[in-house]
């Protein structure tokens, strides 16, 4: 099809220049199941999941392909693209409730999809870092933390939105514990 004067239409302005990709990804799907060697997830009908009686099975069947899961090889090469950092005076009188927080956040991600982890949760002076294997997972423990204990988080993505940095400050003024019942007066 062509325009006026003789140019040809071109579609190329909708084409992303480079989509997002994560380098860890498979580039090709293996035939047949596969379980990774490390945490057992299992890969079939091109997705990961976990069940542990199929893995059993897996793990013995000799015909069964064992590779390393993206999630597992980002850990050992450290390779996070998520990163929370949690900022609050506070934080070392709340520090169990919030890691509790957030492993069960976690345990809900990777229900969904087994490749969404915390890689690894840094204590420092004032300041707590928790690095994930995928910035939804970052995003969402922001959220978590903003629902639970109020204070502000900020959101920044690197280029390409490959990583997401979270920048999460509570409260200042100490969150007043909920009434049980009413009180009469």
């Amino acid at each position: 099809m062509s325009t006026r004067l003789g140019k040809r239409y071109d579609t190329s302005y909708k084409k992303r220049e480079n989509p997002k990709q994560d380098p860890y990804t498979m580039i090709k799907a293996p035939k047949g199941p596969a379980i990774c060697r490390k945490c057992l997830a299992i890969y079939a009908d091109k997705r990961w999941h976990f069940d542990e009686v199929q893995a059993a099975k897996l793990a013995a069947s000799p015909r069964t392909q064992k590779l390393v899961c993206s999630a597992c090889q980002k850990i050992k090469d450290n390779y996070p693209e998520g990163t929370v950092t949690l900022k609050w005076s506070h934080l070392q009188d709340h520090e169990a409730e919030i890691r509790g927080l957030i492993a069960n956040v976690e345990t809900r991600a990777v229900s969904v999809n087994p490749l969404d982890r915390v890689m690894k949760i840094v204590r420092r002076k004032k300041e707590l870092e928790v690095q994930t294997t995928n910035d939804r997972l970052a995003q969402r423990i922001g959220r978590a933390l903003v629902r639970s204990y109020k204070g502000k988080a900020a959101y920044k993505w690197a280029h390409r939105d490959m990583m997401v940095r979270v920048t999460w400050e509570g409260p200042e003024a100490e969150p007043k514990p909920k009434a049980k019942g009413r009180t009469r007066g």
